[in-house]
């Protein structure tokens, strides 16, 4: 693995079946965890990628509607710098791979990049998917990066379901959601988010809700990313919710 060039590469794709099923009356959505790893080196450091996300065998729309959209995700995480081309999936990592030596050839420091992305179905019911994305990445910094995303489907209608088609009563959401945020962080009724002076507001007052929200069993989450809300530091924030808890807030499927 710490040779050169091409024997280093390396390709292990192990396939765990997984399959779960959700109940209709004709139709049956399968899928199987697969996993992916290549590594290529430049002298003794190394650029790794390893990716762990659901497939669904079909043959129907259904699967090849979310085959497309898990694949065209992954893509999106591997690409880095301002490249922001759609490919094949085994391009993009070619590409992440070959930059990475690109780079150790113009400069000459000990440094290895890494993208982790762990993926799975996290519901599944008749007419709804929730897919959640957990990357990891290092292509040199101060630190490293972790990012979370859920993607919602709507499998009746073969159709991304954004935030916005999920929240049904955004005040109200917003309003339990600040709730739960407050006890989370130890901040007391009394004090306002601004006061306290911890966090990333909208208009530097105003609490938001995050970017990545999706159903994980019988619960809903909210998820904040690290630097979403709060600095580095603070890390992630995650709020979870009963369906009692959001009935008439959010699109329960």
């Amino acid at each position: 693995m710490k040779n050169g060039r091409p024997a280093n590469l390396i390709f292990i794709a192990l396939l765990f079946y997984s399959c779960q099923s959700r109940t209709a009356e004709s139709n049956v959505l399968d899928f199987q965890q697969k996993t992916f790893e290549k590594v290529d080196c430049a002298g003794q450091d190394c650029a790794k990628v390893s990716l762990s996300y659901p497939f669904f065998p079909g043959p129907s729309e259904s699967a090849d509607f979310l085959n497309a959209h898990m694949e065209q995700q992954l893509v999106m995480f591997l690409n880095i710098g301002e490249n922001q081309e759609i490919v094949p999936l085994d391009s993009a990592v070619t590409t992440f791979l070959d930059s990475y030596v690109a780079f150790r050839e113009d400069f000459d420091s000990p440094q290895e990049w890494e993208i982790m992305i762990d993926s799975k179905v996290t519901f599944l019911g008749d007419k709804l998917i929730s897919i959640v994305f957990d990357s990891y990445s290092f292509t040199g910094g101060a630190h490293p990066n972790s990012y979370r995303l859920y993607l919602n489907f709507d499998l009746g209608k073969n159709a991304p379901l954004k935030n916005e088609d999920l929240v049904l009563d955004k005040n109200a959401l917003l309003t339990l959601a600040e709730s739960k945020f407050r006890d989370y962080h130890g901040v007391p009724q009394s004090v306002s988010l601004a006061e306290d002076g911890s966090f990333f507001l909208e208009n530097d007052k105003d609490f938001f809700l995050p970017a990545a929200m999706g159903f994980e069993g019988e619960d809903f989450v909210l998820f904040y990313n690290p630097y979403e809300i709060g600095p580095y530091v603070m890390g992630p924030t995650e709020l979870r919710f009963t369906k009692q808890e959001i009935k008439g807030l959010i699109l329960i499927p």
